[in-house]
């Protein structure tokens, strides 16, 4: 005879079977992160053996080596993890927040907003790159509050939410497709920059978007026993101590401020908030204290993976991140629309 899974007292959700341990996963996250590390400091176009590697990075060497790693290749790893690892996070808060596998940043108009937003202050106002991510995050405010309004209208499905993004997304590439045509010399460097990658990113942009990242990390799991509250009804949510409002409120805006940090360090980089979510759940399970570490360094992974890929695989020339990560997460975005069709 089969029992049912006992609820957690700490969290309310069912224990479910056995998993692999969080130090587990987190080791072998961290071990595929540090290969792919070692690998994109270490290829390129003047490729430097392990040992030539080491020195470098010891600070016993100088010259064109250890300005090719520590100004070029480092940052350009390091601004890859922080953004990896804030679009998982933003995808992992907005799935677990709408109880919606779909709801990521990029299928939500979260990222097309951002897009939209850094467009315009760039083309417009030409300000600075330090306020490029609270801009974003403005956009990507207000373009997630229209998708959510449209598909809360029939329904909030996952098929409704999804239909409901692309046309937000669509109307935000219209719009920065009129403001491109008025961006005179500042059109080639913008069409590169909405195609999203890491190429040419230095310590500046790692500096513009650490305390986003940092501090998202920090937030999500601090607030993760609250987070899996959102799992659960309303009301079960609200008899067990929770603001279920004001919570749902704090944790999209937190997952707009992940995007938006991205979207301006990197460009519209797609699919990541939807893969490594439902990467992790498989493994996992659906405890925000053991998924939301492990969705960053899976973010982190990936966007790491694809740059690498990008930067050598067509090498001198360099393809768009964007293209891998689409070639990862579209399949998955169509079978889960599938699965969910009647």
């Amino acid at each position: 005879m089969s029992t049912a899974p006992l609820p957690s007292p700490s969290t309310g959700l069912a224990r479910g079977p056995s998993r692999p341990s969080l130090a587990l996963c987190c080791t072998l996250l961290g071990v595929a992160i540090a290969a792919t590390g070692a690998l994109a400091l270490s290829v390129g176009g003047v490729p430097l053996s392990p040992h030539e590697l080491l020195e470098v990075l010891a600070g016993r060497v100088d010259g064109m080596a250890a300005v090719l790693v520590m100004e070029l290749r480092l940052p350009r790893f390091v601004a890859g993890l922080l953004v990896g690892a804030s679009l998982g996070l933003a995808g992992q808060l907005m799935q677990t927040v709408t109880r919606n596998p779909l709801a990521s940043p990029g299928i939500t108009g979260v990222v097309a907003g951002a897009s939209m937003a850094v467009v315009m202050a760039q083309v417009g106002w030409r300000v600075d790159a330090t306020w490029l991510p609270a801009i974003g995050m403005l956009g990507g405010a207000g373009a997630a509050a229209l998708t959510f309004l449209l598909a809360a209208r029939s329904g909030f499905s996952p098929l409704m939410l999804a239909l409901a993004g692309m046309a937000v997304t669509a109307l935000a590439s219209a719009l920065v497709t009129a403001f491109l045509l008025f961006s005179g010399a500042q059109a080639q460097q913008l069409y590169g920059w909405l195609a999203g990658g890491l190429q040419g990113r230095g310590w500046a942009h790692v500096g513009q978007i650490l305390p986003w990242a940092a501090g998202g990390l920090v937030l999500s799991l601090a607030t993760g026993r609250w987070l899996n509250l959102m799992h659960l009804e309303d009301s079960v949510a609200r008899s067990l101590g929770g603001a279920v409002t004001l919570l749902r409120l704090g944790f999209v805006t937190l997952a707009v401020a992940l995007t938006a940090a991205s979207v301006a360090v990197a460009g519209p980089v797609g699919f990541i908030g939807l893969i490594a979510p439902h990467l992790v759940r498989l493994v996992a399970g659906v405890d925000q204290r053991q998924t939301l570490p492990l969705v960053a360094l899976t973010g982190a992974l990936l966007v790491t993976l694809s740059d690498l890929l990008a930067r050598t695989l067509a090498a001198p020339q360099e393809l768009p991140l964007g293209l891998f990560t689409a070639l990862i997460g579209g399949p998955l975005f169509i079978a889960l629309i599938r699965s969910r069709t009647p």
